[in-house]
């Protein structure tokens, strides 16, 4: 008979050995923050750890920050960013994400180092939806930032240049209060005001390409506002949570229930 025992290490030396943390399947890498601290990561953004269905860890990349990772010398910290993702796995993630979807730059080195899932931008699931698109509709991707985001950045992700007018990018680097709480990280997090943004540029976009058939939403502090996006849109939005949920669905199956 198993016994219903559990063994702990002994110490070694002084300290005792680092553990893994149990039940807390979802590992998210994080920037480090700047700025102000007035900007809380509200419920739906991939900081809030109220935004998931599932126990979450997070691991703050040393380094890594809006500035850094919008820099063209952001992939010196591919080295810093691998540890991190190994750090989380050690501990017991069974699924690795990452705040900002422009760290699809280390989508391939992070996956090859691990041995968990990785999904470290919702960028991924952009062939994903222009599949399933019908003919005569294209895919709309929200960014932070356009002009950050390179071509290699959407290869990467496996969006290949030859898609032509199925996908239409939009940035929000213009706009007053996104740009100002997430980019130039100055100021207190207005909401409202970020949301007025995220929905206004949406709105824009779909007026301005009426073949827009759905929304994806790249950025990782852009989840609280996708219901709103939706509404004012009347089209299929999607984001981080519905990348890192789905694979959650498959990681936590419960059985079905209901009549014969």
């Amino acid at each position: 008979m198993r016994s219903s025992m559990i063994d702990i290490p002994p110490p070694r030396g002084n300290r005792w050995p680092r553990l893994p943390f149990n039940g807390a399947p979802l590992g998210v890498l994080m920037m480090e923050r700047m700025g102000s601290e007035n900007r809380p990561f509200i419920p739906g953004d991939t900081g809030n750890a109220s935004t998931w269905t599932v126990p979450a860890r997070y691991k703050v990349v040393p380094g890594l920050s809006v500035s850094r990772i919008f820099a063209p010398d952001a992939g010196e910290m591919l080295s810093t960013v691998v540890e991190a993702a190994k750090e989380l796995a050690r501990e017991g993630a069974q699924l690795i994400t990452c705040q900002c979807g422009y760290s699809i730059q280390y989508q391939a080195a992070v996956r090859d180092a691990v041995d968990v899932p990785v999904f470290l931008s919702s960028l991924l699931l952009a062939p994903f939806l222009e599949r399933m698109l019908p003919r005569g509709k294209a895919l709309g991707i929200m960014v932070a930032s356009k002009s950050v985001l390179t071509p290699d950045m959407l290869e990467a992700a496996g969006l290949p240049a030859s898609l032509g007018r199925r996908v239409a990018i939009v940035g929000l680097e213009d706009t007053p209060a996104f740009a100002e709480s997430w980019i130039r990280s100055v100021g207190r997090l207005d909401v409202k005001a970020v949301e007025k943004d995220v929905v206004d540029t949406a709105v824009a976009l779909v007026n301005d390409r009426l073949d827009i058939g759905m929304l994806l939403l790249e950025c990782g502090d852009l989840p609280p506002y996708a219901a709103s996006v939706q509404s004012a849109t009347g089209l299929p939005v999607f984001d981080y949570t519905s990348m890192v949920e789905f694979f959650i669905g498959g990681l936590v199956r419960k059985p079905f229930t209901g009549l014969i």
